[in-house]
């Protein structure tokens, strides 16, 4: 006898806990955040988005994203500052969740500005801060004198007579060392991660002159010398080789589904082009390139990983398949809200391994097409590098261009690199019986080392040492030589080591000095 089906007594609605929103947008970085917002400036019909660094007295402080768009009223900007409201989007419109706004900006920065003009309305402000999301956000409306002013002030080297500025202020992502050299390298290399994430994500619309990014950096105690020579963000397209890495690709896979199929395009890198910018990505790894590439609307979502169809592997690195998301497919994925990520669902997961291309080929034959040109190619590269095949300490890409260009001894265990507590005429210390190479911890700064518990710092120190020392590591003892060139090897090192710790001290007292002036 069949039991009867429970049947609800009452419903109710239960409201969300205002503090949910502070949730939202925590897996952002830097540039997923900017590329949000520039995502907001493309919808809205922008042909120029500057984005601007604010420095106060040499350290990065702010951020703004300004565009000459179509801009809001009151009505749309109250629309774009509300989590609870998520607004109609055209056929060709970026934005997916409508929260991309507050979410990437408050994930950045403890204040949310927004200031814009329409034509036909008055100019526009609205604030929002990080500290009200707790209890409810907190709108803030500011005067059209006040937004004229800010807009008027802004200065991007473009007309704004329409237009948004979105400006973050006290950005806690930041670097907040009050060392001068090491405010600029990392000014340096996050205006280059802009351009390269930025560069790669926005690449077809960016192809298609439909918008020109740039980025710049301002002092705001200096205003009269103005913003630096603002930099351009250049297409970074992943499929950019100039010959196929194989005669009968690239090649369109239609995966089938309930409803149609999907539409997937699969490529394979020349070998002869693994140091092209398209294929480096700005230093990423070939592990990290290789797969999938998800497209919606020209705007790239995924770069690369195989979302548990396969599993990576030296063997794909030349791999690369771009997926268009279309109404037919995007039913069956899901998109993470930073935009850096899809998920299949079992249908879709499941019709890729019953894919066929227009010639009958499935993709178990593309990818056995792949593995076998990554495996001629090592073949044909040769290793004049012969080492012990490093261990701990080094990070996956590293390992992975050992890997590439070395050859392993035959019969000797990998060596690890790990930080300890040494002696002061100590660099490092050879451990032949656990095959570590002990770097001094007391010289970690100094030697490109991070604080902290993880053992991926040091990079290049490590590198180089696993290269003059591991050979040493042959065997269970060392003979004379070996004994003779370590004692040499630490000498020099430790002078060098020595030096470099006391211009690291003298910057730090230097840095402190002027902060307490």
């Amino acid at each position: 006898m069949a039991r009867p089906v429970p049947v609800p007594v009452t419903v109710r609605r239960v409201e969300p806990d205002p503090s949910i929103t502070s949730a939202i947008g925590r897996h952002h970085s830097l540039s997923t955040a900017v590329a949000d917002l520039v995502d907001n400036s493309v919808d809205a019909s922008a042909r120029h988005v500057l984005i601007r660094i604010v420095q106060r007295d040499e350290r990065a402080h702010g951020l703004m994203v300004i565009d000459d768009g179509e801009g809001m009223d009151g009505d749309r900007i109250d629309a774009a500052m509300a989590y609870a409201r998520r607004r109609e989007y055209g056929a060709s419109d970026l934005g997916h969740f409508g929260i991309g706004l507050k979410a990437a900006s408050l994930s950045q920065a403890d204040v949310l500005l927004v200031w814009s003009r329409r034509w036909g309305s008055p100019p526009v402000g609205r604030g929002l801060e990080r500290s009200s999301l707790d209890s409810g956000p907190m709108v803030q409306s500011f005067s059209s004198d006040d937004a004229s002013t800010r807009l008027e002030d802004i200065g991007p080297g473009f007309p704004i007579d329409t237009g948004t500025v979105v400006e973050w202020r006290n950005v806690r992502t930041f670097l907040q060392s009050p060392d001068p050299d090491e405010q600029r390298h990392w000014l340096e290399r996050t205006v280059e991660d802009l351009r390269t994430h930025l560069g790669l994500v926005l690449h077809r619309i960016l192809a298609r002159a439909r918008v020109q990014v740039r980025i710049d950096v301002v002092e705001e105690t200096c205003p009269e010398f103005g913003a630096g020579a603002a930099r351009t963000v250049e297409t970074l397209d992943p499929f950019s080789y100039d010959r196929s890495g194989h005669p009968e690709y690239p090649q369109e896979l239609r995966v089938p589904l309930a409803d149609g199929s999907a539409r997937a395009t699969m490529h394979i890198w020349p070998a002869q082009g693994r140091d092209d910018i398209g294929f480096t990505l700005g230093g990423r790894s070939p592990l990290e390139s290789e797969g999938l590439y998800v497209y919606r609307r020209d705007r790239l979502l995924q770069a690369g990983g195989w979302n548990d169809l396969v599993s990576p592997s030296r063997d794909l690195s030349f791999a690369r398949i771009a997926v268009e998301l279309d109404p037919v497919l995007e039913p069956h994925i899901t998109i993470n809200p930073e935009k850096t990520g899809v998920v299949f669902d079992a249908e879709l997961s499941d019709g890729w391994h019953t894919a066929r291309s227009a010639s009958g080929g499935k993709f178990a034959d593309y990818l056995d097409a792949a593995r076998a040109g990554a495996r001629q190619a090592r073949r044909r590269n040769p290793r004049p590098v012969h080492v012990v095949e490093p261990g701990r300490g080094m990070t996956a890409k590293v390992a992975e261009a050992f890997e590439d260009h070395a050859t392993y001894v035959p019969g000797e265990d990998p060596v690890d690199m790990r930080w300890r507590g040494l002696a002061a005429d100590e660099v490092f210390r050879i451990d032949r019986a656990s095959r570590t190479i002990w770097l001094n911890s007391r010289y970690r700064t100094a030697l490109g080392g991070s604080v902290g518990l993880a053992n991926d710092d040091a990079q290049v120190v490590k590198t180089l040492l696993h290269l003059l020392l591991g050979g040493h590591l042959r065997g269970s003892y060392a003979g004379p030589r070996e004994r003779r060139l370590e004692t040499a090897w630490q000498a020099i090192l430790l002078a060098a080591v020595q030096e470099q710790q006391r211009a690291v001290d003298q910057r730090r007292g230097s840095a402190t000095g002027q902060g307490d002036e």
